[in-house]
């Protein structure tokens, strides 16, 4: 029987439940170790106890090292819960051969649907709407000013999984979409029937919409500084559903006061965004708290994949979201 160690902690239930749990214990020999986080000797003293082929974690589970690999020759597999395993798992555990998962493409639907709703709400000024209705009790007069999404021209900073899902999202309205990535080949540009744009400031100058999916690497960090900002024509909106770090927030504070283009915002530098913000009340600026996705309705789709995994792994079979080292080098 195939030795599995969960080391999730906290966020188990989350993306599993009793029953999913219950039916995994009567498939594989399963050992659930709680209160593990942040201690990596406890951690691999579990799995060289348990002896352990694999390992399920998740957002708060320790690192696993080369040298917990090199005492546990047995252990073959990290299936990880969520996203980003930089504090997971080392680098070179991957390159030894450790076959490590995580969400995976499951993440691109909800982010996407969340860029979407960005972009809506400040194409149709509901921020603004939602102070006058609600704070001054007003009725209308600032609806000239709302714009639809149809045929307009949608730039996507970063081309990964979830912008090439918000492409698909983006298809009944009939936008012309353009992106920048140096880090995907053209194929996958032509795939989507996306136009590649060979400079930053060039897709933000270019675009009425502009969605942020880049990773946070030292490459984007600040990478939307006030010559980036100041390129946007009149008007133009941005969406960020990937990192704060990517902008200039300063430089982004002093461009949305003067109401010259309006963003939507999910994530931020640093978070969670001061109370004190210069963002908090401009109606130029819809603001949510890190709640792009995933969604807690889908969690447990997540969950149940990942076992679905566990069960391929048992079989021989090729698994589903593998992260590569060079998937990891690009990871947030």
């Amino acid at each position: 029987m195939t030795r599995v160690l969960m080391c999730v902690g906290r966020d188990v239930d989350m993306f599993l439940t009793p029953e999913t749990v219950a039916q995994l214990g009567r498939e594989v020999k399963l050992t659930v170790r709680n209160g593990l986080e942040n201690d990596e000797d406890a951690y691999a003293l579990a799995i060289q106890q348990d002896q352990a082929e694999v390992v399920i974690t998740g957002w708060h589970s320790p690192l696993l090292t080369v040298g917990v690999m090199d005492e546990n020759p047995q252990l073959k597999y990290m299936c990880h819960l969520t996203g980003g395993v930089r504090t997971n798992v080392q680098r070179e555990a991957i390159e030894r051969g450790l076959m490590v998962t995580n969400w995976g493409t499951q993440i691109g639907q909800t982010v996407a649907e969340a860029a979407l709703m960005g972009i809506l709400n400040c194409l149709r000024r509901t921020t603004a709407f939602t102070f006058m209705m609600h704070q001054d009790k007003g009725w209308r007069g600032k609806e000239k000013a709302v714009r639809s999404l149809f045929e307009r021209r949608v730039g996507l900073h970063g081309f990964g999984n979830v912008a090439r899902t918000l492409v698909e999202l983006l298809r009944p309205f009939g936008c012309k979409v353009s992106a920048y990535d140096p880090y995907v080949k053209d194929e996958v540009f032509a795939k989507h029937g996306v136009r590649r744009v060979a400079t930053l400031k060039t897709l933000y100058a270019e675009n009425d919409v502009v969605s942020i999916h880049a990773p946070k690497i030292p490459e984007t960090e600040r990478s939307v500084n006030a010559e980036i900002l100041a390129a946007m024509p009149d008007g133009a909106v941005l969406v960020n559903t990937a990192r704060g770090a990517i902008i200039d927030t300063a430089a982004l504070e002093q461009e949305l006061k003067t109401g010259r283009i309006s963003a939507s915002l999910d994530v931020y530098e640093p978070e969670p965004l001061p109370a004190d913000s210069p963002m908090r009340g401009l109606p130029n600026c819809h603001l949510t708290c890190h709640t792009a996705g995933p969604t807690p309705d889908r969690m447990f789709a997540m969950g149940e994949e990942a076992m679905e995994n566990i069960r391929r792994f048992m079989r021989g079979e090729p698994l589903q979201h593998v992260v590569t080292v060079e998937q990891y080098d690009l990871m947030t």
